[in-house]
């Protein structure tokens, strides 16, 4: 039965979402260009020179990671490294990167990282140690050093034309409430009366007028609380959303912490689009035009002025955070938000073209300044946010850590 021919005093049937531009790449033949079934079949050799073309854009021209010397370096195949022409030093495709000193075989590394970069929001590590026979800590570690390089080399640089900005609250609020509970329907009940609405007790005595319900809002606020503030370029191709991702994290959605998050990331020429909060009034002196949509009207004024595309980053991140990873440190909430930021930018790019795109980056930042060392207790001791670092507790194996014997 259709909904045409129901009753007018029945519901009627729910609508379907209409398939967008990204749904109609993934069931095209350009989406998939490289499977499990090409890894297979690639050879250590064959594994180590797609990364070197990843990286360096040729497998026999490639500079010394030793004394930088460009040059055709001699490849020795029995320790599948190059021996430079001028140092005489030899080096691998993962030296001076986040994965030197590594122990899995290219091979290994490429089939973890296709499959880690293939999710729509992410893949757990627990997942991918059932799947590709690793322990834990290993993949753990692994994935973590490829946000990292998406982290320091993908979130950067400057973006010119119209930005879309906003807001998340990704820890903290309600979060406790939430976490390991069913999500249950509205409460036949009677509302809760606002605690500013109340009588006052008994012997209360009032001075002055009632304080405005949001009063002290920050005193209140959870300690872990962390905000995800994110910036999006528009694209000019109309139907094609969004072409960049910046992101960053801070305590306070405030004017300091969105301007500094702006300056880093917007040129001068640019147009801000964001939601009603006055921690944006400061932008039309900072940038060419700065223009607000006030949600409690309209999501859009059908004029242009939107930041839906800023919101549709959010509702990733947040189904990554509270779908697919469960409990995500504050400490690393950057390398996380950095993920879901290559990951907004990527979705219309083949799965082949995705895993270079990956490697690209990763192999792009020099050797691993929060990783290295972490199984064996070398934690980063700080977290990164807008308003300045903060120091910050690990949460894995404590230095000088080491296994119970069996008994």
């Amino acid at each position: 039965m259709t909904s045409a021919a129901l009753a007018p005093d029945q519901p009627k049937l729910f609508p379907l979402r209409k398939r967008t531009g990204t749904a109609a790449h993934h069931l095209s033949t350009k989406a998939v260009d490289f499977g499990h079934d090409d890894l297979a079949d690639l050879t250590e050799k064959q594994a180590i020179m797609l990364l070197a073309e990843a990286q360096w854009g040729s497998s026999t021209y490639m500079p010394c990671p030793h004394c930088g010397t460009l040059d055709k370096h001699y490849w020795t195949p029995k320790e599948e490294r190059w021996k430079c022409k001028c140092c005489d030093k030899r080096f691998s495709v993962t030296s001076n990167t986040v994965f030197a000193d590594r122990k899995l075989d290219v091979t290994k590394i490429l089939k973890i990282a296709y499959s880690w970069a293939n999710g729509a929001s992410g893949v757990p590590a627990l997942q991918l140690r059932r799947d590709w026979k690793v322990s834990y800590p290993t993949v753990f570690t692994l994935l973590h050093k490829l946000r990292e390089g998406l982290a320091r080399g993908f979130n950067i640089g400057l973006m010119a034309g119209a930005h879309e900005m906003d807001g998340l609250d990704i820890n903290g609020r309600r979060y406790r409430e939430k976490r390991n509970r069913p999500q249950r329907g509205k409460s036949s009940g009677s509302p809760k009366i606002p605690e500013d609405l109340l009588k006052p007790p008994a012997g209360y005595e009032m001075v002055g007028p009632m304080p405005p319900p949001k009063f002290g809002k920050v005193a209140k606020q959870p300690l872990d609380r962390r905000l995800l503030l994110v910036m999006r370029q528009r694209g000019v191709s109309k139907g094609k959303g969004a072409v960049a991702t910046r992101v960053g994290i801070a305590i306070t959605e405030s004017s300091a912490t969105v301007t500094t998050l702006a300056m880093q990331f917007a040129s001068a020429e640019s147009i801000i689009f964001s939601d009603e909060d006055p921690s944006y009034s400061g932008f039309k002196s900072l940038f060419a035009e700065h223009k607000s949509i006030s949600h409690s009207v309209a999501f859009s004024d059908g004029k242009g002025t939107s930041n839906n595309q800023a919101e549709s980053f959010n509702h990733r991140m947040r189904r990554a955070a509270e779908g697919i990873y469960l409990n995500p440190s504050n400490k690393y909430m950057l390398e996380y938000a950095a993920e879901q930021a290559w990951r907004e930018d990527t979705r219309r790019v083949s799965t082949g073209k995705r895993l270079i795109h990956l490697f690209r980056h990763a192999l792009f930042v020099g050797t691993s300044f929060w990783w290295r060392g972490y199984t064996h207790g070398k934690h980063r001791e700080y977290e990164v946010l807008l308003e300045g670092n903060r120091p910050a507790k690990g949460r894995g194996r404590p230095k000088g850590w080491k296994a119970k014997p069996p008994r």
